[in-house]
């Protein structure tokens, strides 16, 4: 199960990247006293961690709800993590987390845990997309589940520690080196979502082969 949860571990905390939001949790916090920044922190922990919690629990029944197969989803999600991907690797943020509009607004809102920072800053549609394909990878059932679960409430406990040393870590966060963890996160991104369309576009021409 430690194999299985490392697995998982690594994609989720790629594409949510705590590391990168760093600086624009501090810029939306710049104003806040350090008890509301914890707070902020916290807030915005917890909220994307549910998000994705929900997503990986009812992730299947949206599949069958909408009757979009697994593959087809894998390909969608494997896409749209392949730009987000792009980003990261030419080192500006991704437009799929947050816009400029979206982050001056975050600026002049007393409150910023929950919606850009949570949402969709932290757990946006590349997060939630990434655990719903890699959740209906697994077997169905509670056993095949576990491992998800934990997985996110490792990020999620992950993402707090980063936001609460947010400050601290500022100082070691240079543009070289936020460049660098930046580019790392993206070219493994990309990896993984080229991985995700392959397997799709395999699955589906097997399937119509079969068919």
């Amino acid at each position: 199960m430690l194999v299985e949860i490392a697995k998982l571990v690594v994609p989720i905390f790629v594409i949510v990247s705590p590391i990168g939001a760093v600086p624009l949790f501090l810029g939306m916090t710049q104003n806040d006293s350090p008890e509301m920044r914890r707070r902020t922190a916290w807030i915005a922990a917890i909220a994307s961690t549910a998000t994705l919690l929900v997503a990986s629990v009812i992730g299947q029944q949206v599949f069958d709800f909408f009757g979009v197969s697994l593959d087809a989803f894998r390909i969608a999600g494997g896409i749209l993590l392949f730009f987000i991907a792009l980003d990261f690797v030419q080192v500006r943020q991704a437009r799929m987390k947050t816009t400029d509009q979206e982050y001056e607004e975050g600026v002049q809102k007393e409150q910023v845990g929950i919606i850009p920072l949570a949402i969709p800053m932290l757990s946006g549609p590349g997060a939630i997309a990434t655990v719903m394909v890699l959740r209906g990878e697994e077997a169905h059932g509670w056993g095949a589940l576990v491992p998800m679960l934990i997985a996110i409430l490792i990020v999620g406990v992950a993402t707090l520690t980063v936001l609460l040393l947010a400050s601290r870590l500022q100082r070691h966060l240079t543009a070289a080196v936020l460049g660098i963890v930046m580019r790392l996160e993206g070219l493994l991104l990309a990896a993984i979502s080229v991985q995700m369309v392959v397997t799709g576009v395999t699955n589906l021409v097997i399937t119509t082969m079969k068919g």
